[in-house]
């Protein structure tokens, strides 16, 4: 019934209804030329409102005022109710629905609005910023609960990185460790290098690691992590490649490792890039005997690259590899940098061959 008399009296007073709102409850004790003034002080938003008229509800024994804005209400920045001297009074516009939603939603909505007031937007960007057309004007209402939902989320998909469960899952290689192979399966050492590169590359948290490590294990192999997670239940994926390795490499002191690794040159006919990949997984295997510690993995392996580094030393050069040895880069930057850098000799090669041709 009060919604109804908003639109009833725009159309009487030749009003927008949009850029309106009722205050019905206003006791009839209540001055008129307060009315205007109270509501202009009770919030910021209602600070510029222009009391059009007001009607007397028989029923309630009060007036219903009606107000008008410049433009159109916002329902988010209007409250549901006003406290007025002796009795609080409602406030309904178009948008009113016959059932409000939770004030918990209403709270959560107009901070998400002033979130938004913050960075320059308003409820009228909301198209744009789900990709609609900004050009076709939208109906200013109060969007119910499950709108909000389904346009946030739409938002949020555009700028929030997935989660790492909703992502492609890693799936290992099998590893058994039996005495007689499974099908398909690998030597243990390929298999420890194949799986620590890729744990290694999968950029999620360790707890999301361990699980795919766990279920690419079945016999014997399965059977040390279970013992292990009996006394330590909380084990990282390190320490798990840690108890294979122990269970299952041949025998290798740290020393012997880390010899292969120092020992490690680059061949003829090798690209650096190819060369740090080989070094990568002996160094690897160094750090998994304790030969070498992870803090010390970057420094580690540039100094062996520069002492091993045989031919195409223009890299050396280039990169400034070097000077760099007291602030390492990391591996995932390292090789970008060497094979960047390939490809620009390549290309050059090329294009000088083109020229003398």
């Amino acid at each position: 019934m009060a919604l109804h008399l908003v639109e009833d009296l725009c159309k009487g007073m030749t009003l927008n209804p949009e850029n309106c709102l009722l205050v019905p409850g206003v006791p009839e004790t209540f001055d008129e030329g307060s009315t205007e003034p109270m509501l202009r002080t009770f919030t910021e938003y209602l600070s510029k409102c222009k009391m059009c008229g007001r009607v007397f509800v028989r029923e309630q024994g009060t007036f219903a005022v009606l107000c008008e804005l410049q433009l159109a209400v916002d329902p988010l920045q209007v409250t549901d109710t006003i406290a007025g001297e002796d009795s609080e009074w409602t406030v309904l516009t178009t948008g009113s629905q016959p059932l409000p939603a939770p004030a918990s939603d209403i709270e959560f909505l107009k901070k998400m609005l002033a979130f938004w007031g913050k960075e320059g937007k308003t409820l009228a960007d909301m198209p744009g910023l789900l990709g609609l057309d900004p050009a076709v004007p939208i109906r200013v209402a109060t969007p119910s609960p499950d709108d909000w939902v389904k346009a946030l989320g739409q938002a949020l998909e555009k700028v929030a990185p997935p989660h790492p469960e909703s992502g492609p899952y890693l799936k290992l290689r099998l590893f058994s460790g039996g005495p007689t192979p499974i099908p398909g399966e690998e030597a243990f050492e390929p298999w420890l290098e194949h799986t620590t590169e890729m744990l290694q590359e999968w950029a999620v948290p360790d707890a999301e690691k361990r699980r795919p490590l766990i279920e690419c294990l079945v016999g014997p192999a399965l059977d040390v992590i279970r013992t292990l997670k009996l006394s330590n239940p909380g084990v990282k994926v390190k320490g798990c490649l840690e108890a294979l390795d122990h269970a299952f490499r041949r025998t290798e002191g740290s020393e012997d490792v880390y010899c292969k690794f120092l020992s490690a040159k680059q061949q003829k006919g090798e690209k650096v890039s190819a060369y740090i990949q080989r070094l990568e997984k002996l160094l690897q295997r160094a750090i998994m005997r304790g030969a070498v510690t992870v803090e010390q993995m970057d420094q580690t392996r540039l100094t062996q690259i520069v002492r091993g580094i045989q031919y195409q030393n223009l890299i050396l050069l280039h990169l400034r590899l070097r000077e760099r040895q007291d602030n390492p880069p990391s591996y995932s930057r390292l090789i970008k940098e060497v094979r960047e850098e390939e490809e620009r000799q390549a290309a050059g090669e090329v294009g000088m061959c083109s020229h003398t041709g």
